[in-house]
């Protein structure tokens, strides 16, 4: 019989039987895995607050058959204000399903584990853009699965330092101005946009939020790393994304009205 302990990351709980919760959880020792967590749904149960989703917690696992079971379970932190924040709550969606879509099962990273967890904390906090601190994880995260793209030299030939650079999808980087004309479907982007980048992955999460951005640059930032995401990893949900911008939207039109 295996017994575990491990922390860990819940990325979706799913309602079984009368009380009980089937978890996936990202964890630091065993990855992605599936566990039950038997009664977590009663209101005295000593697991209700660590199979909560965003919940990073202390498990106990005990191996049967093909998932496990959460035999005991400490909080660590429940980031349950997320909930109640309309625009991290959308945010934090959107990384668990990332993180969840593009993991395997028993594949530890503890990189990502680690990143994951901060990003979960940032969004709880008052004084950071959201925006900015999703963007940052993105980049980091593609990094972290092996996907990283090229941002401190070109891709083609090496150089760096350019006066200007475009950005190739397909190529997986950066082109100094010589290089672009030999590849198509560029996307052109403003040199503080690709310093930002390579800030971003040369420092931790935590020190980057710290940045101030200017919504130009970080909206260049965003429709850059999509468009990369949907290229090189796929699959990617952003409903929860869509949702945010759209109740957005209406409150610009209700502030202009």
């Amino acid at each position: 019989m295996i017994i575990l302990n491990t922390q860990g990351i819940v990325l979706r709980a799913v309602k079984y039987k009368e009380n009980d919760l089937i978890l996936t959880l990202f964890t630091r020792k065993l990855g992605k895995v599936s566990a039950i967590a038997k009664g977590a749904r009663r209101n005295k149960s000593s697991l209700l607050s660590s199979c909560q989703l965003f919940s990073y917690s202390d498990f106990i696992l005990k191996k049967q058959g093909n998932m496990y079971r959460v035999t005991q379970s400490d909080i660590i932190k429940n980031f349950y204000n997320i909930s109640y924040d309309f625009d991290a709550f959308s945010y934090a969606a959107y990384i668990i399903k990332l993180v969840e879509n593009s993991i395997y099962e028993n594949q530890t990273n503890n990189r990502l584990f680690t990143l994951l967890a901060q990003t979960l904390y940032l969004y709880t906090q008052d004084n950071v853009d959201k925006q900015y601190v999703t963007s940052a994880f993105e980049l980091k995260f593609l990094d972290y699965v092996g996907v990283k793209p090229v941002v401190d030299r070109c891709i083609s030939c090496s150089k760096k330092n350019s006066e200007s650079y475009v950005f190739n999808i397909e190529e997986g980087g950066i082109l100094c101005n010589n290089c672009s004309n030999h590849f198509v479907q560029n996307i052109k982007l403003d040199l503080t946009t690709v310093k930002l980048m390579e800030y971003v992955l040369s420092n931790d999460i935590l020190k980057c939020s710290r940045a101030k951005v200017s919504k130009y640059i970080l909206n260049e930032l965003d429709n850059v790393l999509k468009k990369y995401l949907q290229t090189h990893i796929g699959n990617i949900n952003m409903k929860s994304l869509h949702l945010l911008k759209s109740v957005q939207n209406d409150k610009g039109v209700d502030n202009n009205g």
